[in-house]
């Protein structure tokens, strides 16, 4: 008697492309954001790797065909075909379901999407190549700069990949690697003449180099002068700080000293050249105090237990055409400096 070959059951093996597991939802949306016609390309790709990681790739590039109706397998392919169609609506804006609902089976659903909004490539592609001859760093930063011209460059290999040799006989010449490599040597030529002029130094010694390396290893030497700058920036000026130590052994306003009652112009605290008088100010006591109204007299920088309008002006100071003695009581308002 012949063995028998045991068939695994889809429903119940994992890794077969026919298996559902519990956890998928038609409800599941794959890619963000969704297709709205000007980002197919974008779309498509993260829509392919969605499905790869998911083991149903082959229910839109052509690789699980359908099976005969009378077959056991073809309850669970068309269930799968169903799901993988539910996902690509989800994925879709509003507007474009209704034009691929009455579609049959997901491979022909993805073939429709992409021979609408695949279209008009050339239009596409000119914009992105003078986005990229035009684009600079600016205020980014170079790895900021750097994603944004790849992303550029990305869409333009989609765009325009470059051939491979179909050849039944394997190239020998070498002409397609070659231009691969002239393609990359373009790109590394462009994200350096796009930094801005604080990077000319590392810019020329990278262009000097044979062969000029690729774009990986100079977004590396750039990123290393990068954090060098920002290294440098950090470190204090020590000829700032001996300024500042000086100042504040001299008792300046920063170092929280008492205010000697000299202002800027060489004048004293009473404007008129008399004495000076160690009074009260805002940085007294050696720390800054906030601002204090007096509830007496209605003046700032006091409050009433300290007001001389009150409790009498100190000695020898200035106030209007007469000198206060130790008893004075009050004064005229507008002599008050």
């Amino acid at each position: 008697m012949a063995n028998l070959v045991h068939v695994p059951n889809p429903q119940t093996n994992p890794s077969h492309p026919l298996f559902l597991h519990p956890n998928e939802s038609p409800a599941l949306v794959l890619v963000s954001p969704l297709l709205n016609g000007e980002n197919y390309h974008s779309w498509a790709r993260g829509m392919k790797m969605a499905l790869i990681s998911k083991n149903k790739l082959g229910f839109i590039d052509g690789s699980i065909p359908a099976p005969d109706p009378y077959e056991p397998t073809f309850s669970a392919w068309q269930r799968c075909d169903t799901m993988v169609m539910e996902w690509i609506q989800r994925s879709i804006s509003a507007s474009i379901v209704k034009s691929i609902i009455w579609i049959e089976h997901a491979r022909d659903t993805w073939l429709d999407l992409q021979e609408r909004f695949s279209q008009g490539d050339v239009f596409r592609f000119s914009d992105l190549m003078e986005e990229a001859f035009r684009l600079h760093q600016g205020d980014r930063s170079v790895a900021d700069y750097y994603t944004h011209l790849k992303t550029v460059w990305d869409e333009l290999d989609n765009l325009k990949p470059l051939p491979n040799c179909i050849c039944v006989v394997p190239c020998v010449c070498g002409a397609i690697t070659r231009m691969r490599e002239y393609r990359e040597q373009e790109q590394v030529i462009r994200f350096l003449r796009g930094l801005n002029d604080q990077f000319a130094s590392v810019r020329s010694q990278i262009m000097l180099l044979s062969p000029l390396p690729n774009i990986n290893r100079s977004f590396s030497l750039v990123s290393q002068q990068e954090r060098k700058f920002k290294l440098d920036n950090h470190v204090p000026d020590a000829n700032q700080s001996s300024v500042f130590n000086v100042t504040n052994r001299r008792g300046g306003p920063s170092s929280g000293g008492r205010f000697n009652g000299t202002f800027n112009n060489g004048t004293s605290n009473n404007g008129r050249g008399g004495p000076i008088y160690r009074g009260r100010g805002r940085n007294f006591g050696g720390r800054s105090q906030p601002n204090r109204i007096c509830t007496h007299c209605g003046r700032s920088n006091h409050t009433i237990e300290t007001c001389y309008q009150l409790h009498g002006f100190p000695p020898g100071y200035h106030t209007g055409n007469r000198t206060s003695n130790t008893n004075a009581a009050s004064t005229d308002s507008h002599n008050f400096h």
